[in-house]
């Protein structure tokens, strides 16, 4: 009998063991889920707070907007701000040009309101891209066009041979366009990518006009999370069909 009753109790032991760790196992996903579920709804209205801030500097057309004031005072429980960039540089670098398509490079500093161009950077700029691909540069001018065609796989006809070499190893063919030939009239590159999908990279000695606007915004919400997005907006692009030629 006392052999049956311990036997009876290691069993109600174990199922108790049993049922103790499926109600810990549970609660444990469960609160697993809880948390997960909010670290979500944080990384959500960080972001959208940053997107948020991003629109509201470029609605304002100014240089920085901060969560709590202005148009972001409906923010009150996130810290952080949106700032317009307007670091220069000496070297671009496009995003992915689809083959055939173009990109418009800024020459001269542009002022969008109104629509106009000042003195170029009368400097030498190194134009890379890599062996796949082959463009057509147009130069815009003041008063005058130039146009160079650069191929280094022999399939343009009369194409200008392009250097293998290029201030950055991303690239492995270049061609540089002389200060005498920008000086300080010029406006525009429209640079067309000819073959094949490609970035496109310059360098001058001189610092490069602005392409565009760079936003960087930053979201901090109570709990910690945080969000940063950098924006770039380009300056108008010009559609390849208005320079195109065949090949």
């Amino acid at each position: 009998m006392r052999k049956k009753k311990a036997q009876i109790l290691l069993v109600a032991i174990m199922i108790l063991a049993t049922v103790m760790t499926v109600i810990m196992a549970v609660s444990f996903s469960s609160i697993t889920d809880t948390k997960t579920t909010k670290l979500e709804q944080e990384n959500q209205k960080a972001l959208s707070a940053a997107e948020a801030a991003i629109e509201a500097l470029l609605k304002d057309q100014t240089n920085s907007v901060s969560f709590g004031s202005g148009s972001l005072s409906s923010f009150s429980d996130i810290t952080g701000q949106a700032v317009l960039n307007t670091t220069q540089s000496n070297n671009f670098e496009t995003p992915l040009v689809k083959k055939n398509e173009a990109y418009t490079f800024y020459l001269a500093p542009y002022n969008k309101e109104t629509n106009t161009f000042s003195q170029s950077i009368n400097s030498s700029l190194e134009v890379c891209f890599n062996s796949n691909q082959a463009l057509e540069i147009t130069l815009i001018k003041t008063n005058a066009i130039k146009k160079y065609v650069v191929d280094g796989g022999g399939r343009i006809t009369n194409a200008t041979t392009p250097s293998s070499i290029c201030s950055n190893s991303g690239y492995n063919q270049s061609f540089t366009i002389s200060s005498s030939d920008i000086s300080t009239d010029s406006q525009l590159l429209i640079v067309k990518n000819l073959f094949a999908d490609g970035k496109i990279y310059f360098k001058s000695s001189s610092q490069l006009p602005l392409q565009g606007k760079t936003v960087e915004s930053s979201a901090t919400t109570k709990t910690g999370v945080s969000k940063k997005i950098v924006l770039f907006q380009t300056y108008p692009q010009i559609p390849a069909e208005f320079f195109y030629t065949g090949f």
